[in-house]
């Protein structure tokens, strides 16, 4: 699932965190809650793959920590996705 088919302006529960290496990049798969409470994966963009320690990731794995990716939709200037990890 594309990071734009996420509801704009709602929290989306993180299940699981990965760290992946593509051909292109590195990046982080999550796993979220979706809209009909079924996991779906997204691949974040690049520029996100820092946000996200070794420890975030762990801790997120074992539920030690619970986040959320709320996407606040599209800069109007340069299209990026404008996404933030909350509480």
């Amino acid at each position: 699932m594309s990071v734009t088919e996420l509801a704009v302006n709602r929290k989306h529960r993180i299940l699981q965190a990965n760290r992946l290496t593509t051909r292109i990049c590195p990046t982080v798969i999550l796993n979220v809650k979706g809209e009909d409470a079924a996991p779906v994966k997204i691949s974040l963009p690049r520029r996100y793959s820092d946000v996200f320690s070794d420890t975030d990731i762990e801790q997120i794995n074992s539920n030690a920590v619970f986040l959320h990716l709320l996407f606040k939709g599209l800069c109007p200037t340069t299209k990026a996705y404008l996404l933030a990890m909350v509480v």
